[in-house]
């Protein structure tokens, strides 16, 4: 016993004063995310030096240096237990040693002060008009969004889910592993075998993807405000006694699958409330985004692709109200090819003459017909831009063109895979009423952490 008690003071000379024990509560942090990586390299650029381990984390690994400094000078069977204890002891606590150094790295760096622009505030003061609030210094309660620049450090309270095209691309993966186990339980469904249609665009998905996983988390605290043709990120609570329009903010960005600490279903399909600790990876507050980077490869040769992903999961399954039987999806793709042309003329400062408009908006109500298949409405808007060239000698990017076609399927709810909602639906009116097209305000972030 005395033999392994000086062993002690010899590896951890700590060992013999006893420590001072800050008994003050701490927050109660659990990870659900934490990139290493960028953590580490963060808190280097600030203390210098990082700490590989600290001496509460070291009373395993001691045990496993007195087993093999023992097994030098012991007999022969001793040597071979000693050695089965090591190993065992060694494997066992290195995924737990090297999650708990990781979290002291966290908390020096959150300790830091002054690094963050934004973070949760503590205490509001009471606002009642927007001089007030405008006179506010404190950037965590309200800051001009050009401020948001690449680079900067902030902290939001958030509801967390997963983009949109991974829900999607998830969905069909799980739903074709059942119908392998099980084919008799889903024969006939045809909302369910419509999912198929989506396999092949989402097996080039999950290939982009590359194992990364695009979010979208809502600030739960925070608003974008628009004074004087600025934008704000104020804090909502000081906003109740101001009567001014507020859009939400939303902040988005990919993150690794291997650096979630938690499985992510019980993370990312659940709306559950956590803190994220991250950076702006573009400045500003941004309108579009693009979940799938690798897609932006691809853009210049295959500017279709890129718009497919960005608009397969949205709103893919749609519902049917009481009313008149009419063909949604055409209804839908003549308004959305009339949006875009509208948009096409607008960007590129073009006017069509009475004739032309009239030769367009005969195209545009045959171009409808093409509404049932994802190649047909892809076709449908290429003819439409091969049109309008001809007529105007318009010119516009394909970054340019991609986003007006996106927007104008957004904005109209267009499925991209026909086939998932009903071609003949019932609706009361002549016309699907339009959905509401106030989109959030995006911040694209590098996310370095989500705990709660």
């Amino acid at each position: 016993m005395k033999i392994v008690q000086w062993f002690k003071r010899k590896l951890n000379p700590r060992a013999a004063a006893a420590p001072i024990r800050d008994n003050s509560p701490k927050p109660l942090r659990e990870f659900v995310y934490l990139d290493e990586v960028s953590l580490r390299s963060l808190l280097s650029s600030q203390t210098g030096e990082v700490t590989e381990g600290k001496s509460e984390q070291s009373s395993d690994s001691l045990q496993t240096q007195l087993d093999s400094t023992l097994a030098a000078t012991a007999p022969m069977l001793a040597k071979s237990e000693l050695t089965s204890r090591f190993q065992t002891t060694n494997s066992s606590t290195l995924q737990t040693s090297r999650k708990a150094t990781v979290q002291s790295w966290f908390r020096e760096f959150h300790s830091l002060t002054g690094l963050r622009l934004i973070e949760p505030a503590e205490t509001l003061p009471t606002i009642t008009d927007i001089s007030e609030l405008l006179a506010v210094e404190n950037p965590s309660i309200v800051t001009p969004a050009r401020e948001l620049k690449r680079g900067t450090l902030v902290e939001f309270r958030v509801k967390l889910k997963a983009d949109p095209v991974f829900h999607l691309g998830t969905m069909v993966t799980e739903f074709s592993s059942m119908v392998d186990e099980a084919p008799e339980l889903f024969a006939g469904n045809n909302v369910f075998s419509s999912l198929f249609e989506a396999q092949r665009v989402n097996n080039i998905l999950q290939r982009l993807l590359a194992g990364l996983i695009p979010i979208r988390a809502e600030a739960l605290d925070y608003r974008i405000v628009f004074i004087d043709g600025v934008e704000y990120v104020a804090h909502k609570d000081c906003l109740n006694n101001i009567n001014i329009s507020e859009t939400h903010l939303e902040l988005v960005g990919v993150t690794e699958h291997l650096a979630y600490w938690k499985d992510i279903r019980r993370v990312l399909f659940s709306d559950a409330e956590f803190t994220m600790l991250c950076r702006v990876a573009r400045s500003d507050l941004q309108s579009t985004w693009t979940p799938v980077k690798l897609g932006d490869l691809f853009r210049d040769v295959a500017p279709d692709m890129v718009e497919a992903i960005n608009t397969a999961s949205r709103s893919p399954f749609e519902g049917a109200n009481g009313g008149t039987s009419i063909n949604t999806n055409e209804l839908l793709l003549n308004q959305a090819l009339t949006q875009y042309k509208d948009a096409l003329l607008f960007e590129t400062g073009k006017q069509l003459t009475p004739q032309q408009h009239a030769e367009i908006t005969g195209q545009i109500a045959q171009l409808g017909q093409r509404a049932a298949t994802a190649v047909g409405q892809r076709s449908a808007f290429q003819y439409l831009l091969s049109s309008l060239r001809e007529m105007t000698d318009l010119n516009v990017g394909p970054d340019k063109d991609v986003e007006l076609r996106d927007n104008a399927r957004l904005s109209t709810g267009l499925p991209l895979f026909p086939s998932a909602t009903n071609n003949l639906t019932t609706v009361v009116t002549d016309a699907p009423a339009l959905p509401d097209t106030s989109t959030p305000r995006l911040l694209d972030v590098e996310v370095i952490a989500i705990y709660w």
